[in-house]
């Protein structure tokens, strides 16, 4: 039989399938060229399926979703969408010149085409793919958006749609869609978030919404590993996982990840293929262990590709799969936690403030445009579905449900201590919003960046309570009798500059929430001197969490600051300790948090936030500098000033973390907290018309706007610690006296 007649009849078949099954094998026809496709320099974003007929067509390794296809309902049948989370897949001549990509787009156009050769309407943008689709033997025109309802369309149109695309376009492509042709679309959505708050007007989900196909507004792909090409035999997925429960498991490493191989797929099933293959995963998962990894005993990547693929397609599901279908993982019992068989699910009804307030812009360590969270004070068990009642107005604005209090992942980590992905969150697109996790977690809502809705009323269902303490509003008599004794394991201690989330047995005694909150309020409204007398009140919320294993380091910087579950916890909840102690960990984290590019010198990302540490040990818990860290004890100090200057002044070598703060320090020892306050504060409100450009403007406004503020010329101190300046500092600075007796003046005479 003819090979085309052959694709043809196979094209039949599919329509005359089910939904589900029909999706099954579009998957395979989709993916029939196998391959991978390497990104190059591409970010791919995200999509999410908002319908259980779309499906994913390409993953990346963790199991995100960066391609994907759906069908929407129309008044004479049908219209078939793929959606690709980046405009080079159809631009790029990094991804046009790959045989895999190239089949796999044919094979996308095909199936939305609904036929072996359709054919196909182009973007007028789209030449590079036009050329390839015509060496395919494709019959190609070119045709401008607003165009294609005019009949100019045949079958299928291929479009990016992202900015520029105006909405006489999308009207023009979805009154064609209407008519039942198919379309490819792609956009890359992570950098559009800002112009689109309502993110389901983004030219790109206008045109997949109707499909269950929707383009994430945050998050890129994982890594740039190549994305593999593979379609979802469910048939063969089943009968390999029923081999592997049935009989005993091998034991060689490679027939272990021959039998990993062949589960790997197992994430795209649909329909009773998935409720079968998620039985089957969660049986493999107890035969293996079950898998619980912990502290004492982490689970290490490679080790086991067994298990390296049972938790990594339960983590894969658990953050794509409708409410209600991921089982719970056994791993939850132990982290995040256990929640009491008799802990009862109860409906809450609650006021979150809808307004985002946000921080300093531009501090990419603070996150400082990230969406705020909202606690709840529920708990979802692993599993468990809870259900929101939102506003009307909010829907489809860019709010969430979030399960788990922690996003950071472990990808990066040699050990896994718990499961590498605890959080999930879910866009509120409707009234009503379902969700849930098989690893269960703190529900918050998460409210995104420029809303401005003030106190916003919700319902909530199904979760357990959790102890949440509210500084000035939570009575203290019922905190002690019975608010912290509620069961979920996790708990949130909340004021007006921020929130702690961790584990309640942390705070099962506590008995001063309050003197708790008041201590962190000065540390974060302390910190917030430092950088110019900032008004916290104008701002959000700060937040830590307090994490088995954090994503990077031993602690790490963020919305949420992310801190580890040993005596810095005790210590954050105990405001004796806090005030009389300090912690040179917090202090740091929230430096990291001040931090500006605009007047970072090079290298110093792990300088000049320690300056917030020596500042807050000084002013706030009253101790000496050289107490706070061993680092910055005289004698330590001396050394390392020494062996830099005695070897040579190295600045690209040897100007690292301590001895560059030396020069910060002396500085400050010099002239005071004042000059430093004074330039963040500029800095603070600098037009972007003064913004430094390069990193050397940033050398030289740094030392010309300092001197200013000490009313001394620094230049020479500068020049002595090698740091780059350009001729023009000294010109700017002709006016000021020379600082003469700086302390490095030695090594420059």
């Amino acid at each position: 039989m003819p090979p085309r007649l052959v694709s043809v009849i196979f094209l039949i078949l599919i329509f005359a399938l089910s939904p589900l099954a029909a999706n099954d094998e579009a998957m395979s026809l989709i993916t029939k060229g196998g391959g991978s496709i390497a990104p190059g320099g591409l970010a791919p974003g995200l999509i999410e399926l908002t319908s259980e007929t779309a499906f994913p067509a390409l993953k990346d390794a963790s199991g995100a979703i960066l391609a994907a296809g759906g069908i929407s309902a129309t008044p004479t049948g049908e219209s078939r969408v793929i959606a690709i989370a980046h405009d080079g897949f159809l631009k790029s001549p990094e991804i046009l010149s790959q045989s895999s990509a190239r089949e796999f787009l044919l094979n996308a156009i095909r199936w939305c085409g609904r036929s072996d050769e359709p054919e196909v309407a182009l973007h007028p943008d789209l030449t590079a793919l036009g050329a390839a689709l015509e060496e395919a033997g494709f019959r190609v025109e070119y045709v401008a958006p607003t165009d294609v309802s005019r009949g100019s369309v045949k079958s299928v149109y291929v479009t990016v749609a992202q900015r520029g695309f105006e909405e006489e376009a999308v009207a023009a492509v979805l009154e064609r869609c209407q008519q039942g042709a198919g379309l490819v679309v792609a956009a890359t959505p992570w950098p559009f978030g800002g112009d689109h708050p309502n993110f389901a007007d983004f030219p790109a989900n206008r045109l997949g919404a109707a499909a269950g196909l929707c383009f994430k507004s945050e998050g890129t792909v994982s890594g740039r590993e190549p994305f593999a090409v593979t379609h979802t035999d469910s048939t063969a997925v089943l009968v390999n996982l029923r081999t592997l429960l049935e009989g005993p498991l091998p034991q060689a490493t490679s027939e272990r990840a021959e039998a990993a191989a062949s589960l790997s797929a197992g994430a795209g099933l649909r329909g009773a293929a998935l409720d079968e293959f998620l039985a089957g995963l969660l049986a493999l998962n107890r035969k293996l262990g079950p898998i619980i990894p912990t502290s004492e005993k982490p689970l290490i990547p490679g080790a086991d590709p067994l298990v390296d693929a049972v938790v990594n397609l339960e983590t894969s599901l658990n953050l794509s799969l409708p409410a209600g279908k991921m089982y719970a993982i056994p791993a939850a019992t132990d982290y995040p936690g256990e929640v009491p068989d008799k802990a009862a699910k109860i409906d809450r009804s609650l006021t979150i403030d809808g307004t985002w307030k946000g921080w300093l812009s531009g501090r990419g360590a603070a996150a400082w445009a990230a969406k705020e969270m909202r606690p709840t004070g529920l708990y979802a068990a692993p599993g468990e579905v809870i259900t929101v009642t939102a506003p009307a107005e909010i829907a489809g604005q860019g709010f969430e449900v979030v399960i788990g209090a922690y996003n950071g992942g472990l990808e990066n980590r040699d050990k896994w201590e718990r499961y590498p992905r605890l959080q999930r969150a879910v866009e509120i697109n409707d009234a009503v919003t379902r969700i849930s996790s098989g690893l269960g977690g703190l529900v918050a809502i998460r409210v995104p960046r420029v809303a401005a809705f003030g106190p916003l009323a919700f319902q909530l269902s199904g979760g357990v309570a959790a102890p949440v303490y509210v500084a000035g509003k939570t009575d203290l008599a019922k905190w002690r009798s019975e608010i912290r004794r509620y069961p979920a394991p996790w708990a949130e201690l909340v004021s007006d500059r921020i929130i702690l989330a961790l584990p309640s047995r942390f705070i099962r005694d506590l008995d001063n929430p309050d003197e708790v909150m008041q201590a962190w309020n000065e540390i974060i409204g302390k910190s917030a001197e430092l950088c110019g007398g900032v008004d916290r009140n104008l701002y959000r919320a700060e937040r830590i969490v307090f994490e088995r294993q954090t994503s990077a380091g031993y602690m790490h910087s963020s919305y949420p600051v992310a801190a580890p579950q040993d005596g810095s916890v005790v210590q954050a909840v105990d405001a004796r300790s806090l005030r009389t102690e300090g912690n040179w960990g917090f202090f740091h984290e929230y430096g990291h948090n001040h931090q500006h590019d605009l007047w970072a010198l090079p290298g110093t990302g792990e300088t000049t936030c320690n300056l917030w540490s020596v500042y807050l040990f000084e002013e706030w818990v009253g101790k000496p500098r050289e107490e706070g860290h061993d680092a910055i004890r005289p004698l330590d100090r001396r050394q390392r000033m020494n062996a830099y200057f005695d070897g040579g002044r190295d600045f690209e070598k040897d100007w690292s973390m301590w001895v560059a703060l030396e020069s910060y320090l002396q500085v400050q020892e010099a002239f005071g907290w004042d000059p430093f306050k004074a330039v963040f504060a500029e800095y603070n409100t600098l037009p972007e018309s003064e913004w430094p450009k390069t990193q050397q403007e940033k050398n030289d406004q740094w030392v010309i706007r300092l001197s200013k503020a000490c009313g001394k010329n620094l230049a020479p101190f500068w020049r002595a610690w090698n740091v780059p300046l350009s001729g023009s500092v000294e010109e700017a600075l002709k006016d000021l006296s020379v600082w003469e007796d700086h302390p490095v003046k030695k090594w420059t005479e």
